[in-house]
């Protein structure tokens, strides 16, 4: 089943010109089509988003184009996953491993102290202010092992930063779990737990 288009159009229609996302996001959700899908997958993709070149790694380019992208990729993807958000949260993850392997993601992490959830996500939002323009986030504790973290002003789906922080939690400690739900289109609360 295809990727919800009213969704699509929802999110892009709250994006205002200023916010934007680094190239590498489109790149890290490229990259991830190409391996799973190959040149066809990519290509298709490319052909209906009618881009003739790759994003510059840290170059700001418009949140809504990165939303086209995402819900184009998620339909290319879907045949390969086991629905259009395990597709979704696979192009979260994608853009995690792409921050991890950049230079600036790396230097952050090792600044920020890497295998240490709770000290990470209390970075949250300088990390994502890194990644995009848009959006305040913070973090809670719940527990020892166990998080809240809301996501305001942040138009991107539920599914895409359930994968991006489940993809964060296999980095930091090897495992993890992710569950979002959307109190508004443009506001998401996640709760992570790990041991």
């Amino acid at each position: 089943m295809p990727s919800d288009k009213n969704d699509l159009v929802q999110r892009v229609a709250i994006c205002k010109p200023d916010d934007t996302v680094r190239g590498f996001l489109f790149k890290s959700v490229y990259t991830l089509v190409e391996q799973r899908v190959g040149s066809s997958g990519t290509d298709r993709m490319l052909q209906q988003l009618r881009i003739n070149k790759m994003p510059v790694d840290f170059f700001s380019y418009p949140a809504a184009d990165f939303l086209r992208m995402l819900y184009t990729a998620a339909d290319v993807l879907e045949p390969h996953y086991a629905s259009v958000e395990d597709a979704i949260r696979a192009c979260g993850g994608a853009t995690v491993t792409g921050f991890f392997k950049s230079y600036v993601g790396n230097t952050l992490m090792r600044l920020v102290g890497i295998g240490d959830p709770k000290r990470v996500f209390a970075s949250v939002d300088t990390i994502y202010s890194t990644l995009v323009s848009y959006g305040k986030r913070t973090s809670e504790e719940l527990g020892d092992k166990r998080l809240r973290l809301h996501y305001r002003g942040d138009m991107q789906p539920i599914a895409f930063h359930e994968g991006a922080l489940r993809e964060a939690l296999v980095v930091l400690r090897g495992n993890g779990t992710a569950k979002g739900t959307a109190v508004a289109l443009n506001y998401g609360q996640y709760v992570l737990e790990w041991t």
